[in-house]
């Protein structure tokens, strides 16, 4: 994908004035300073930015891109992820969550457990338990 940028503009110049503040405070966040580095996240990785929709998108776009216009097809918000668990991207963020609630952060933890301790848990109903039997239990099914 060629991607057209005015020629007057270093790829390590800082954003500073050529972006609203709101939208710099987005990047900052996500690490992003420089055009350089606008420039490499443009397109998808821009828009998976927690923050980032369309409105600041479309401004990136207008100060950095004249000429470009790029729209997706969906967009998606980013992952919920719970900090310090590495069930992150194995269960679902609901069940990651649920289970954070009880104490459980890793997939040894959640093993060590028997299905009913799972039920204990408050936000862990059947719907999480038959998620966690399928990836972590697929032999077993615990009956109500």
């Amino acid at each position: 994908m060629m991607i057209n940028m005015p020629e007057d503009l270093q790829n390590d110049a800082l954003l500073g004035d050529l972006l609203p503040k709101y939208v710099t405070r987005v990047l900052a966040r996500n690490g992003i300073t420089t055009v350089d580095g606008v420039r490499k996240a443009y397109p998808l990785d821009l828009l998976k930015m927690r923050g980032m929709g369309q409105l600041r998108f479309k401004q990136i776009e207008a100060a950095l891109f004249p000429g470009s216009s790029y729209t997706p097809a969906r967009i998606s918000s980013p992952i919920r992820q719970t900090k310090g668990s590495s069930l992150n991207g194995i269960l679902s963020p609901g069940t990651v969550q649920a289970l954070a609630r009880g104490g459980i952060m890793t997939a040894e933890q959640l093993v060590d457990l028997e299905l009913e301790g799972l039920l204990k848990i408050r936000g862990l109903g059947v719907a999480k338990l038959r998620e966690i039997e399928k990836i972590f239990y697929p032999s077993q099914h615990y009956e109500l």
